[in-house]
């Protein structure tokens, strides 16, 4: 069984707040994802996120960006997908963008995407395009998402 401790970023739209999520474009898998940081020895598990949202999003730390201090939620268990089960320890937190810079930024940047919540959920775009299987699990055991069906 694989292991993985860490964090995932839940980037929210500055005007749309819970129903618009920032995904970024993981060309290797072929799927949009949030932002995923494993967590190092000596990081906590907000540090080891806010040094993957500024590497990811290619943004700037302590400036175009906040990430909360608390985690929504903290969860260990099992995920299994396509033959191969991942055991989790993951936090969820909120962040939001900060000041012009950081929002101009990720519009101008093509390999990131605003998200609806039920886009998200269902795991794929509303052009078809997929979301990461592993992360439409883990948010919908996790429920720190809500659908917003319209």
């Amino acid at each position: 069984m694989n292991h993985f401790t860490g964090s995932i970023a839940l980037v929210r739209h500055p005007e749309h707040l819970e129903n618009q999520w920032l995904a970024h474009w993981d060309a290797r898998q072929k799927h949009y994802d949030f932002v995923t940081a494993e967590r190092l020895d000596d990081e906590s598990f907000r540090e080891c996120l806010d040094r993957e949202i500024a590497w990811v999003l290619d943004i700037r730390r302590d400036k175009d960006y906040i990430i909360c201090s608390q985690a929504r939620l903290h969860l260990d268990f099992p995920v299994e997908l396509e033959m191969e089960a991942t055991f989790f320890v993951v936090e969820f937190y909120i962040a939001d963008l900060y000041g012009k810079s950081g929002r101009a930024s990720v519009e101008l940047n093509k390999q990131l995407r605003w998200l609806s919540s039920d886009e998200v959920l269902s795991g794929q775009t509303s052009d078809g395009v997929p979301v990461n299987p592993s992360l439409v699990e883990l948010l919908s055991k996790a429920d720190v998402i809500a659908w917003h069906m319209q």
